[in-house]
This record gives C-alpha cells, sequence and structure tokens, in this order.
C-alpha cells in the first residue's frame, strides 16, 4: 500500500482527534474508487464538467483517494478542510492522475495476426 500524507495548514478535528495530516493512497485506487468519488460528487448537486479541470471534482478524488489510505475518514471529514488545503490537494490530484495525458497514447489491444 502506497500512502502519502498531506501535511495540514490548518488542522482539523475527524473523529474526535485533532488531525494535522491526511493520507492518502492515488496508486491503489480502482475504476470503483473513481466511480465512488464521482456519485459522491454528483449526490451533492454537482456536475462534472471536464474532469481534467473540476477542481471540486478533483477534491472528491482526494477525498475517495484519503478514505482508501484510512477508511475511518470519510468524504464530509475531509471536505472541513481548510480552503488552502483543499488547494494543495486539488493539485495533487490534477499532477497525479491528468497532467501529461495528450502525451500518453493509447495502447493497442488488438490481438496481432
Amino acid at each position: 500500500m502506497s500512502n502519502t500524507k498531506l501535511k495540514l495548514t490548518k488542522p482539523v478535528d475527524i473523529n474526535g482527534e485533532t488531525v494535522t495530516e491526511l493520507p492518502y493512497n492515488f496508486e491503489d485506487m480502482t475504476a470503483r474508487d473513481k466511480a465512488e468519488a464521482t456519485k459522491s460528487f454528483k449526490k451533492s448537486g454537482n456536475m462534472v464538467m471536464v474532469q481534467e479541470f473540476d477542481c471540486d471534482y478533483h477534491l472528491y478524488i482526494f477525498a475517495a483517494a484519503v478514505k482508501k489510505a484510512d477508511p475511518s475518514i470519510e468524504i464530509d471529514d475531509v471536505l472541513r478542510i481548510s480552503f488552502k488545503d483543499s488547494v494543495t490537494a486539488e493539485a495533487l490530484v490534477r499532477g497525479f492522475f491528468f497532467l501529461n495525458l495528450e502525451d500518453s497514447s493509447p495502447t493497442n489491444t488488438s490481438p496481432t495476426v
């Protein structure tokens, strides 16, 4: 499991404890994790416009990565982090999942003859 931590500039209370950093795990996230993050995002009344640029959507993906690293932390817990910390979290998601996508070429999955 590849957990990394986001050091918060402003601590947040989660499950009765003051938390100064949030663990997250992008490496082990699955398509199901992405689908669940999207579902939570839409359930809160949002709509994904362009996933590569939607900062609010990135925050929900970050929350899913936090939950992947520590299942006791809920999406609503992550949504209580400071604005400044949320910008950092959004940038982490964008950098990990969406930057340099234009450099990727599709893999040919057709069988060779």
